[in-house]
């Protein structure tokens, strides 16, 4: 073996012993990348990035610590994220290392970035289409701040992962400019390729698609290599083969797939495409004998070829059709037929639209005539191209393709299913290039967007929506013209896989103090790869296992001693993760010895203190060590602490500690040391002198002292030697024989022998470390006469006096703080040493604090002690420990003050401190704790102290590893908090959880532990440690085990069922509680009603009770690891009539009256078609067909004898017995005269209804008319209502209703809804707390409005609940209550209540006794009817009718009726002998008739007035009227004016019926129109609509190349409007050049021949309404023109010479033939000549025929060269 010379000599070349680790980081945060490296001599280390070497400078530094090395990349930026590499290098050798940093965007950030914005896409790319071997290029342009960083995919892979790096080329342009260019395309280089641009303040992407022309089949002259040995393969007739061919090479290889030699063309039965798993598929679908044959894929790239072989043989049936299907070809919308013959008549057979079943329908007739079967398809779309079979039952098929030739020539799929994240494509071809193509989904058409690609070339036409969601799914339709394909989206979810177990662990300890680990991915690892490898160590004897790295590569980690906490023997063991959890663990054999290297984390300082006190040592270690204590050179022991040891020594984790107890003076300048496994830390010990304090004075007595009396402040220092110095008010005093300083020992004393007033001030004695103070207060004598309490009654006269001491002493008097004046009302006496003070007559506003100042002294007068000051404003919310200090400063020095705490005084203590000095009080708290708050008071000032706890934080825990485990793996989560005796809880999912023997909780100090000693499934969750104040969040994962699907064994299976029937999906699981999800057609199913989910031991079941055509798909049952798939069809039944089973055979009916004929089917879709006298019918005119659920049904609202008497058929489309109708006569006679009934108010009974409304809310009354054509009037207070904006008047159908908006008091009063021959009377009053009043028969509504809408309330009358019942009614409406009491009576007075739980709402209810009814009119119009009603208090009331001639009785003319209380006489011909007889009808029932019958006279009066109208110019308008009688005159007015007839009005008479019509309106025919009669007059208002103008269509943006024509077009409705063009805001004049073009709605603008320059806005302007668009010209943005033969001819033996001018003299390019690359030399001579460029070609020959191309890098230009021979 060859030996180095650096192993001779000892030296070794650098090893890395730790790898950088490829890590992702946030946008702004630092990164840090380290390894570890040996080597002998020392390497030297250089970090590169990209490539490109790192200077350390700026954001970038580079560290190193003994064999550590390190880069820290500060404040990270998209740019900064790549590949870097780490070099190491000796004199031995070199070795490198690499790891990826990639850089997420972050959060936006507002602060510290005001000008970040996120990417924003000023141009896209453009999709394109290409041939084989041209080059492609994608540009873009973006914006953003920060500079967004762009990254390319294809399909939604990396392009570094499928090209190699010659392939394709990335790049920056100026001007935001970006490009993806591709050498030399090939097919598999087709698909759509995203742009993303990312920044830290967000994201944005860009899609285009990239369709590169078809693989060529092998010509002549290629040799296909021989095909290998191929494998035998067989298939039923009519089914599927699949042949999938797995092959690996870069570049990705081209795959040809062939039959029998010749290329496999794709078609509706021959798919070829690659699945997710990479395999190159090949699906032949439904075989036919001639399918049999060799098939072969041929895969091959630039490195070169391969082959795999299949031979196909397809079986036949036993049981053959006689004669088989035959491809037919149709046009569009014509039928197509399909035949076949079966060997037997009784052979059942069925039809299939490929795997859809069919059904006899209109759309689909299928007939059986003897042994042939014959399909035929009515109305051919393009949807209905595609492979049909016919089917024997459990016997053959018969395959045919059917083409619709049609614009549409490529259709869509008719599903297709893409995983959700996946990019959707869909491509359709047309007969020829066309416009007005239309995408939509679900029935709205897309439009362009990041996400959506909309594409055509030429023919072909493209849709792709990008990283599908599965808001995505649903239908997807083309539509050209007349012409439309669909497809469903079916977009699925990822199944969430775990990755495998890892395999082949193994440890290796050759190295001292380091283990080496190796292993090797699972061999499935294709199926779910794993996102990161996660290594966790256990230390010897001890059950937690501890994450310790993760790496993103399989293969070896070298974990080093530097690497764990403490010496130990150590087990490791490796799990692999994705983002759907983790595999199972494998452990690393046998166990590494392993010690960490410690450094000094925190150093030692060193310790200054006072002699006397402690002085602590402390420093932290990296590791856990021991280590040793010395002072002075002397060791200190270890030994337990006893009392009296002055040095203690103790360590916990990493940290270490020495305290000196009580330090001397003598150990000043002492050394300490610390020493533990090789290294060591020093620091000193400064011991300083104590400085001088005060031990005790007298400072806290009272210094207030008359004057000549002895005053001695006393100050005991604690040294007798300390100096003092005496001050008062900041000024030294001087010794004198009215002021002596005395000194003994360590006292000291300042003494006044006789005080005068001048005296008094602030005395301090400060001996340099600390002072005392002494507030000295000498007053003079002031006597008062005596201590009265002055309080007085006004008028009375007060009188102060004060004697002196002296009787010249002056003297001050002030009352609250303010000097007196002298005056009538307050006089000021003095008697030599008395003062007085007199108010002769006092009044209230003399009460006060009234100070008589002698100078030194002062005499108050009933002085009220008030709180001047204090700080009982702030906040006192304080920390635990912290100062508390309340402040109160009284009005009096002297007043007496208590303080109190929670109501009960307070007492002095240490923890307690009361000060006072002058007037100013303080509580003092030195060090608050929790129990301190509360509230304290001083005299009246009140102080809220809250003192809280400092929030418990959580110090540290294991949150970050990885918790993921097997079940019955022991599960320790710790959490480690700031304080021992913080309380903690732990929750899981949200709910606390209990401690048990599967779940224990452990404390130890402040490390808490949630411990479950065998985890299982159930307990997967996230789990938090909530210490109070902060919180830690563990996201567990528990993993059981394997689940399986046990039956059925197959995954796929197919499942036919029949609408209603039920369909039950069932698979049998081997764990018994295993969760299963199920989905249909991708998206996830929930229980419902009509779909249940079931489980049952290990049986799981979905179950359809009911099936429909809806829930027809793919149901997917799937557990943690398995999954089975039903393909569920259902079809419907055949539809029938099922009432009424036989029609009758002749239903007669009047003339004028509505017939309905009805039937009812067997299926509510269903559709039916009705026929009369053999001729199918359709709604409109004079007929309604109507659709209710299953019900169907033929209106004839007016029937007339010829038009619609005859034979009626209705038809369901189902072709069997008893299906359709059978003929249905009908017979219609003649007319007889029906009188119109009169107008009636529904539901009303003469009642009064009265109703209550609050102020503000909107009161709403509504009635039902008996005639939908019923005009009616709404009174209020007997005035008539106009519609405004407070009030709303609806008409719908037979509803009347009146609306007040924002009901108010002035709105209260009786409204009537008026009819003419009927009217409803209410009564509505404002809610108050007034009693309801109520006369008996009256409907009474009480109402309360409740804050929530959703507010249960009960109603109750004197305490009792009420139920709803048929005169009780309670409603609900929004937040609005009602209670509604019909035909009241007096029994029903008392109290009601509202209750709604928290509050409630009273009414007082008083019902009043029967009234007196007076007599009322009734008119009623000679020859007609009428109706007189009438209410009585109680329904078993006798009662009679009494008319002119005595009692009346029920008759021919006569007719009594009887509802509840409700009496009613039907007098049919008006009674009209009675009315002329001059008599009345009443209704005998109380001592007074309630109605009379009275003959009318009629004044001409409108029943009906005019509407309004709102017309368009040139319709025809109708303004109608009804008057009361048919004789009447009326006369026509507008504005006023009288109308002439004759012109384009026409005024019309029919019965009482007065119209106006107006032919071809105008805006001139707008205004008010009248209709007068002699007694009445109605108006209406004709409003014009100003002129309609429709964009249809919009204008699309143009992109044209440069001398190509661009044409915009819109479409404008209607076809008069006057539409101008704008070419940059300038109105277009049509020219040569600009063509202006009209055609219908249609318009069009040609822009000829476009240059540069013509780059624009176009805008078309019709009539104010406005349609912009862009024309952009692509020109040469790199050649001015070009001259010579480029697209000339040539002669062979001559030269040809092709030639370009180009923008720039120093630009370069290349030239090309047929994408080959050209060389200068004997054949090809390129010159420059300044701008010129020029390719020289010698002697032609037939073969430099071609394209030829010169390049710049930003344009190219192209000819061809014809070569001619001579």
């Amino acid at each position: 073996p060859r030996v180095s010379s650096g192993d001779i000599f000892g030296d070794r070349a650098p090893r890395f012993l730790a790898y950088p680790r490829t890590f992702t980081v946030q946008s702004g945060a630092d990164a840090l990348l380290k390894c570890q490296i040996t080597g002998d001599p020392q390497p030297s280390i250089a970090w590169e990035k990209d490539k490109a070497p790192i200077a350390p400078a700026g954001r970038f530094r580079v560290q190193a610590e003994g064999n550590m090395y390190s880069l820290l990349v500060s404040r990270v930026t998209p740019e900064d994220g790549g590949q870097y590499i780490c070099k190491a290098k000796n004199s031995v050798g070199e070795t490198y290392a690499a790891a990826t940093l990639k850089v997420e965007p972050g959060e936006p950030r507002c602060e510290g970035h005001p000008d970040d914005r996120a990417p924003v896409f000023l141009a896209r790319p453009l999709s394109l289409r290409v041939g084989r071997g041209e080059d492609v290029a994608f540009s873009c342009r973006v914006l953003g701040q920060p500079g967004p960083v762009l990254e390319w995919e294809k399909d939604g892979r990396k392009l570094s992962d499928l090209f190699e790096s010659s392939h394709f080329c990335v790049g920056k342009e100026p001007e935001d400019w970006h490009f993806l260019r591709i050498f030399g395309s090939r097919p598999p280089d087709g698909g759509v390729y995203v742009c993303r641009a990312r920044n830290r303040a967000g994201e944005a992407l860009a899609a285009a698609v990239l369709l590169p022309e078809p693989w060529a089949a092998l010509t002549n002259g290629e040799a296909a290599p021989s095909a290998p040995r191929a494998k035998a393969f067989a298939v039923s007739e009519g089914k599927h083969a699949k042949f999938r061919c797995y092959v690996t090479g870069k570049p990705k290889p081209e795959i040809v797939w062939k039959k029998d030699g010749k290329a496999v063309v794709p078609g509706r039965r021959h798919l070829a495409y690659e699945d997710r798993e990479g395999y190159f598929i090949l699906k032949v679908l439904y075989c036919k004998p001639q399918d049999q044959g060799l098939y072969v894929c041929t895969a091959s790239n630039t490195a070169g070829q391969t082959l795999s072989a299949v031979q196909l043989r397809v079986r036949e049936h036993r049981v053959r059709f006689q004669v088989q299907l035959e491809d037919v070809e149709v046009q569009e919308r014509e039928d197509a037929v399909l035949e076949c013959r079966v060997p037997l008549e009784t052979i059942p057979t069925a039809w299939y639209l490929e795997d859809k079943p069919l059904q006899p329908s209109p759309k689909y007739l299928m007939e059986e005539q003897g042994r042939v079967r014959r399909l035929t398809i009515r109305d051919a779309r393009t949807d209905d191209d595609g492979i049909y079979l016919c089917e024997m039952q459990d016997q053959g098929r018969s395959v045919a393709e059917v083409s619709v030739r049609g614009m549409i020539v490529k259709r869509l799929p008719r599903k297709l299913d893409v995983m959700e994240g996946e990019n959707a494509a869909f491509c359709v071809e047309t007969r020829e290039a066309v416009e007005g193509i239309s995408w939509r989904r679900n029935g709205q058409e897309l439009q362009e967007s990041p996400c959506t690609v909309l594409k055509s070339f030429g023919k072909t036409h493209l849709l792709v929506l990008v990283h599908v969601t599965r808001e995505d799914a649903g239908i997807i339709a083309f539509a050209v013209g007349d012409s439309e394909t669909l497809a469903q989206l079916r977009v699925k979810c990822a199944k969430r896989v775990p990755p495998s177990t890892p395999v082949a662990a193994c440890m290796s300890t050759e190295h001292s103090n380091a283990a080496l680990l190796t292993w090797c991915p699972a061999p499935d690892v294709h199926r779910s790869p794993p996102g990161a490898y996660v290594l966790e160590r256990q230390e010897a004897g001890t059950a937690e296992w501890v994450q310790c790295l993760t790496t993103d590569t399989a293969g070896a980690v070298e974990v080093l001693g530097d690497s764990v906490p403490a010496e130990a023997d150590y087990r490791f063991r490796l799990c692999a993760v994705n983002k759907y959890g983790c595999s199972a663990h494998v452990e690393f054999p046998g166990a590494a010895h392993l010690v960490p290297l410690a450094r000094v984390e925190r150093a030692l300082q060193d310790a200054v203190v006072q002699e006397g006190e402690d002085a602590i040592f402390s420093l932290e270690l990296s590791a856990l060590v021991r280590g040793a204590w010395f002072l002075n050179g002397a060791r200190v022991p270890e030994e337990e602490e006893e009392e009296g040891r002055r040095c203690c020594i103790w360590h916990s984790k990493t940290e270490h500690a020495l305290q000196i107890r009580r330090v001397r003076l003598t150990e000043d300048g002492a050394e300490v040391r610390f020493v533990a496994h090789g290294l060591q830390d020093v620091a000193m010990l400064h011991v300083q002198e104590p400085p001088v304090r005060v031990v005790s004075s007298n400072e806290a007595a009272v210094h207030a002292y008359m004057a000549s009396e002895r005053v001695e402040l006393v100050c005991e220092l604690s040294r007798p030697d300390a100096p003092v110095q005496w001050y008062k008010d900041g000024v030294e005093v001087e010794e004198s024989e009215r002021l002596v300083l005395q000194r003994e020992g360590p006292c000291c004393r300042l003494v006044l022998p006789s005080a005068q007033p001048s005296d008094t001030g602030e005395y301090m004695c400060n001996v340099g470390g600390d002072s005392v103070f002494y507030s000295i207060t000498v007053a003079g004598q002031c006597i008062p006469v005596q201590a009265a309490v002055h309080t007085y009654v006004a008028s009375e006269r007060v009188e102060l006096v004060c004697e002196l001491s002296r009787p010249d002493t002056p003297v001050q008097w002030y009352k609250d703080g303010v000097e007196v004046e002298e005056s009538e009302r307050l006089v000021l006496q003095r008697e030599g040493p008395c003062c007085r003070l007199v108010l002769p007559s006092a009044q209230p506003p003399d009460t006060g604090e009234y100070v008589c100042d002698a100078g030194g002294d002062s005499v108050f007068y009933n002085p009220p002690v008030r709180v001047v000051s204090s700080n009982e404003s702030a906040v006192h919310t304080y920390a635990a420990s912290e100062r508390v200090e309340l402040v109160c400063e009284l009005s009096r020095p002297d007043a007496p003050v208590q303080w109190y705490k929670d109501g009960v005084e307070v007492e002095e203590s240490e923890q307690l401190v009361l000060q006072r000095e002058g007037p100013c009080c303080w509580l003092v708290l030195p060090s608050a704790q929790p129990p301190d708050t509360g509230e304290y008071v001083c005299d009246a000032v009140t102080f809220t102290v809250t003192v809280t706890e400092p929030p418990v934080r959580v110090v540290s825990s294991n949150e970050a590893a990885a918790h993921a485990y097997a079940a019955s793996e022991r599960v320790e989560l710790v959490c480690e908090v700031s304080r021992p005796d913080a309380p903690v809880q732990w929750y899981k999912d949200g709910v606390e959880v209990v401690e048990s023997e599967r779940l224990m909780l452990q404390r130890s100090g402040p490390c808490c532990r949630l411990v479950l000693p065998s985890a299982q499934p159930p307990d997967t969750g996230e789990y938090v440690c909530d210490a109070g104040g902060d919180s830690v969040f563990y996201s567990v994962t528990v993993a059981g085990p394997q689940v399986r699907i046990l039956c059925p064994q197959e995954r796929v299976l197919e499942l036919q069922v029949l609408v209603l029937e039920r369909v039950e999906l069932a698979c049998e699981l081997s764990v018994a509680d295993a969760p299963v999800r199920w989905f249909k057609d991708g998206l996830e199913v929930d229980e419902t009603d009509d779909l249940l989910l079931m489980a049952e031991g290990t049986r799981r079941c979905l179950v359809l009770p009911r099936a429909g055509t809806e829930d027809a798909g793919e149901y997917i049952c799937e557990t943690r690891d398995e999954s089975v798939s039903f393909d569920v069809r259902v079809s419907e039944p055949p539809v029938r009539i099922l009432q009424p089973w036989k029609a009758p055979p002749t239903l007669q009916a009047c003339t004028g009256e509505t017939v309905t004929l009805a039937c009812e089917l067997s299926r509510v879709s269903a559709s039916v078609q009705w026929a009369k006298d053999g001729a199918w019918l359709e709604a409109g005119g004079s007929l309604i067909l109507e659709e209710e659920g299953a019900h169907r049904r033929l209106v004839i609202p007016v029937a007339g004898p010829d038009r619609d008497a005859g034979e009626y058929l209705c038809e369901s489309g189902a072709r069997e017995p008893g299906g359709p109708w059978g003929p249905l006569l009908l017979a219609l006679s003649p007319p007889f005269p029906c009188p119109e009934p009169p107008v009636s108010i529904v539901g009303s009974a003469g009642a009064r209804e009265r109703r209550c409304v609050v102020a503000g809310e909107d009161l709403i009354l509504a009635c039902e008319v008996s005639r939908p054509n019923a005009a009616v009037r709404w009174l209020r207070d007997g005035r008539e209502l106009a519609p405004s904006e407070h009030v709303r008047v609806v008409e719908k159908g037979c509803l009347r209703q009146l609306t007040i908006l924002g009901a108010q008091h002035s709105d209260a009063g009786s409204y009537v809804c008026d009819a003419g021959t009927d009217q409803r009377v209410m009564s509505v009053q404002e809610e108050a707390a007034l009693p309801v009043q109520a006369v008996e028969g009256d409907t009474v509504t009480l109402m309360a409005r409740l804050s929530r809408d959703t507010a249960p309330v009960r109603w109750l009358r004197d305490r009792r609940l009420l139920r709803a019942g048929a005169r009780l009614q309670v409603g609900s409406e929004g937040p609005c209550r009602s209670l509604t009491l019909k035909h009241a009576e007096p029994g029903d007075s008392g109290a009601y209540c509202c209750d709604a739980g928290d509050d409630a709402v009273h009414f007082t209810l008083r019902v009043r006794g029967e009234r007196p009814c007076p007599q009322e009119k009734v008119l009623v119009l000679e020859g007609g009817s009428a109706v007189l009603s009438a209410v009585v208090s109680k329904e078993q009331a006798a009662v009679s009718w009494a008319g002119p001639c005595g009692a009346v009785a029920a008759g021919e003319r006569c007719e009594l009726r009887r509802e509840g209380r409700v009496h009613s006489l039907v007098l049919s011909n008006g009674g009209g002998h009675w009315s002329r007889a001059g008599g009345g009808v009443a209704l005998r029932h109380g001592p007074n008739p309630a109605l009379r019958l009275v003959p009318p006279e009629l004044l001409v009066k409108f029943v009906r007035g005019l509407s309004d109208v709102h017309a368009h110019k040139g319709e025809t308008v109708l303004l109608w009227c009804e008057l009361c009688k048919a004789r009447g005159d009326v006369t026509w007015l507008k504005d006023g004016q009288v109308l002439v007839p004759g012109g384009r009005g026409e005024a019309r008479v029919e019965g009482r019926e007065r119209s106006l019509v107006l032919s071809n309106v105008g805006p001139e025919d707008a205004g008010e129109y009248c209709c007068e009669s002699k007694d009445d007059r109605t108006l209406a208002m004709l409003r014009g609509f100003p002129r309609v103008v429709e964009i249809i269509s919009e204008l699309r943006n143009l992109t044209v190349m440069e001398g190509e024509d661009a044409t915009f077009k819109c479409v404008v409705s209607p076809e008069d409007v006057a539409l101008t063009w704008q070419l940059g805001g300038q109105v277009v004049a049509p020219s040569e050049r600009l063509v202006v073009s009209t055609n219908g709605l249609c318009h069009a603008l040609t822009i000829q021949q476009c240059q540069p320059g013509d780059a624009t806005t176009v805008t078309a302007n019709a009539e104010g309404l406005v349609s912009a668009a862009r024309l952009s010209v692509q020109g040469e943005k790199s050649w001015r023109g070009c001259r010579g033969h480029l697209a000339g001819r040539g002669r062979g033996c001559s030269d040809a010479c092709l030639e370009v001018e180009l923008s720039h003299a120093g630009a370069e390019v290349q030239w090309l033939k047929q994408g080959v690359l050209l060389q200068p030399g004997a054949k090809y001579q390129l010159q420059e000549a300044g701008c010129r460029r020029t390719l020289t070609i010698r002697s032609l020959s037939p073969s430099d025929r071609g394209t030829y191309r010169c390049e710049t890098l930003h344009d190219r230009t192209q000819a061809k060269l014809s070569v001619e021979r001579e």
